[in-house]
């Protein structure tokens, strides 16, 4: 079996990874485990002409049999209003538990999920789950997943809340008031967690 390519962002990816520290639109959420926080994620959008770049990174630690130290990394590509590159990384205690990658090359979009599945890609898609953080995702019915490559059915189960529903049956359900993501709550066997956006500090 041939070893994964290692990704590679475009040029103007990298340009917009340099410009984002200036430029990036934030938002902060507190990692729960029950009533304990155990973990925060950060993502940020960056808005460079007619390229935007999200990133969303994140670490949480508990127990689960052993304790589990989680670090995410996930960077979404736009070309317009459509997805046009994307990588995400979860590492477990040090090592790489999964992974992903879309970049174009020739003849499509090339596609890899760990550990060993390789397909060219074409997703003409404007929303994909780091977007997700940003914008209500009104009328959507699929979810562009950048961790698996592949859209997947969005139900909305009331106002402002919606369940995003995974190939292998898992949910992501989060809630939105006035347009604003304020929680994510992540239902897996034997781990439930909850993304709850932080409140900003009051400005003076």
């Amino acid at each position: 079996m041939h070893s994964p390519k290692p990704f590679r962002c475009t040029t103007v990816c990298l340009s917009l990874w340099a410009a984002s520290a200036c430029l990036a639109q934030r938002s902060t959420f507190d990692v729960l485990k029950g009533d304990e926080t155990v973990g925060s994620i950060i993502a940020s959008r960056s808005l460079i002409g007619a390229r935007t770049l999200y990133v969303t990174t994140s670490w949480a630690e508990f127990d689960l049999l052993w304790r589990q130290n989680v670090r995410t990394t996930s960077t979404t590509e736009y070309a317009g209003d459509s997805i046009h590159a994307c990588r995400t990384a979860v590492r477990v205690n040090g090592s790489v538990r999964d992974s992903s990658h879309m970049a174009p090359s020739t003849g499509g979009l090339a596609c890899y999920v760990h550990p060993d599945k390789r397909f060219r890609g074409a997703p003409r898609t404007e929303w994909t789950t780091a977007r997700m953080y940003f914008e209500e995702p009104v009328g959507q019915a699929r979810i562009f997943v950048e961790s698996v490559l592949e859209p997947c059915a969005l139900r909305s189960t009331a106002p402002g809340c919606y369940q995003l529903i995974f190939p292998n049956g898992a949910e992501n359900r989060y809630r939105y008031a006035n347009g604003i993501l304020q929680e994510v709550h992540v239902d897996r066997t034997f781990l439930d967690l909850v993304f709850r956006r932080r409140a900003e500090p009051a400005r003076p």
